[in-house]
């Protein structure tokens, strides 16, 4: 038996997980307080998260072989190198977690802890070349050729892709990376701006109350952030020409929304895309447990 956690900007999911099936999860949205020390709010969060699904399980600590923590940024020698979303540099918070429970840890990348679930039981099942986004706080990706993840020490930073040259200040020092313009936080930036509302609200209330096509200042923030998305979606179709692109992270509850809908339609228009064969877009069916589930795949 193992337990997963799944790091986001905005979200921590810590999962139970017996034959690389969820048991128990709990799900908890960070408050801007957490986010002011995030070390110790995730530090304190996983600890007692974990300790209460064991007690409300009647599991023992005995029983758990490997504790998995998804993160994103550079993830080298089981640290956090470099989190610029998550403001974690050299961060051991593997090392904590061993002292406190004295069971193995170990941190991969979060994007493609997601895209290696997502390949072996969910969304990409079954296909060889696939292209995973998973849209959050930031953009991150994994990339798969002939079944195999391709992998290049952090690699594959698809959300770090300049889209916009000279465009908006991106946390990794660059300026019009992709995420700054596709990312579910840049999304909800945009509409809270021009809504002129506080943007401390999650993505649920933006896909559920705010995306509103009849507001002429909404409609043109939802159409320019899909043709954004379409830009980066379309960069990795023409590079890797996959038989499938699976969109994950929050964007992955917009199955039957119209943002989804549009995209859809919209990447299909002459001249998006130079390769000759559009792959599959889908959304990614194990939505935010795929981290949780990846993270303990060895």
């Amino acid at each position: 038996m193992r337990v997963g956690i799944d790091i986001g900007g905005s979200h921590v999911g810590i999962g139970l997980i017996d034959s690389d099936k969820i048991i128990d999860t709990i799900d908890i949205n960070l408050t801007r307080e957490d986010r002011h020390d995030f070390f110790g709010s995730i530090l304190r969060i996983s600890i007692s998260s974990i300790n209460e699904l064991l007690n409300r399980n009647s599991i023992d600590l005995n029983s758990i072989d490997l504790i998995g923590i998804a993160a994103p940024g550079d993830i080298r020698d089981n640290k956090i190198v470099r989190s610029d979303n998550l403001g974690l540099y050299d961060s051991d918070i593997a090392g904590k977690i061993y002292e406190y429970f004295n069971i193995p840890v170990q941190v991969r990348n979060d994007a493609k802890c997601a895209g290696l679930a997502e390949m072996k039981f969910g969304a990409m099942r079954g296909f060889n070349d696939c292209v995973f986004l998973g849209l959050g706080t930031g953009i991150g990706g994994a990339v798969f050729l002939n079944g195999d993840l391709l992998k290049n020490g952090t690699g594959f930073e698809i959300g770090h892709m300049i889209i916009n040259k000279g465009g908006r200040q991106c946390s990794c020092g660059k300026r019009g990376c992709f995420e700054t313009y596709a990312s579910i936080r840049a999304f909800k930036n945009k509409v809270a701006e021009v809504l002129d509302i506080d943007n401390d609200f999650s993505g649920q209330y933006l896909r559920e109350n705010l995306l509103d096509f009849d507001n002429p200042k909404v409609r043109e923030v939802i159409d320019q952030f899909i043709d954004d998305l379409i830009v980066g979606i379309s960069n990795m179709i023409d590079i890797f020409e996959p038989d499938v692109v699976c969109l994950g992270g929050s964007f992955s509850y917009y199955e039957g929304h119209r943002v989804f809908n549009e995209l859809l339609s919209r990447i299909r228009e002459d001249g998006r895309v130079r390769c000759s064969k559009l792959p599959k877009i889908v959304l990614a069916e194990l939505k935010n447990d795929a981290g949780i589930i990846g993270a303990t795949i060895e």
